[in-house]
């Protein structure tokens, strides 16, 4: 499952909510060298997160309606080592993610994220021996994109789903990708609707 990707700074979300609650386009065009901040599970990283509960709101998405908030990556839980860093969006009715679910959904900016191939390898350029190939996802002509997750105290969890045609040939879930226009769906009782990516389009490369 994803455990890695490229996200923002604080400031930079924060311009990202702004864009999103006015409607403004995103514009970003890194630097050269272009800066790359990589987060894993258990990384802190800038979520925007609505200032209300999205169990009582039907996702309205004006000025002053989002936050930004710096959670780490992952619930701890009794029961597993690490932690938990990906809930699947099929299991919202169960108890251990029911209420987060429900009142506590928010999005993590991102430029890219990584799955691991299900069976193709290469030789590690450390030890030569094989070890599974990473690919690195984008969404082609954006330069922002928002995944669906849920929180809980100061942790998050990213939301997955079946992979679509462009994610199946490396592995069979991904990311609950959202496209700006559909947040108000995801911050609503609604956002079940959301589980179907089939229209999402990817772009794979095989990550160095």
């Amino acid at each position: 499952m994803c455990g890695k990707c490229i996200i923002f700074t604080y400031d930079e979300v924060l311009d990202i909510v702004q864009r999103i609650e006015i409607g403004a386009p995103f514009n970003y065009e890194p630097d050269w060298p272009a800066r790359m901040l990589e987060a894993y599970p258990k990384t802190v990283a800038p979520l925007i997160v609505p200032r209300f509960d999205t169990a009582d709101v039907a996702g309205f998405v004006s000025v002053g309606s989002l936050g930004v908030s710096e959670l780490s990556w992952g619930f701890e839980e009794s029961w597993k080592p690490g932690v938990v860093f990906n809930t699947r969006i099929e299991s919202a009715a169960k108890p251990m993610w029911r209420d987060s679910m429900e009142h506590r959904r928010c999005a993590i900016p991102v430029a890219a994220f990584f799955e691991t191939h299900r069976d193709e390898t290469y030789p590690s350029p450390k030890t030569g021996k094989p070890v599974k190939r990473k690919y690195e996802f984008r969404v082609p002509g954006q330069d922002v994109i928002l995944i669906g997750c849920t929180w809980r105290g100061d942790s998050f969890s990213m939301v997955t789903t079946e992979a679509n045609a462009d994610m199946e040939p490396v592995h069979h879930r991904m990311p609950l990708v959202i496209r700006r226009e559909e947040l108000p769906v995801w911050f609503s009782s609604d956002y079940r609707q959301l589980a179907d990516r089939s229209s999402i389009r990817l772009e794979a490369q095989p990550a160095l």
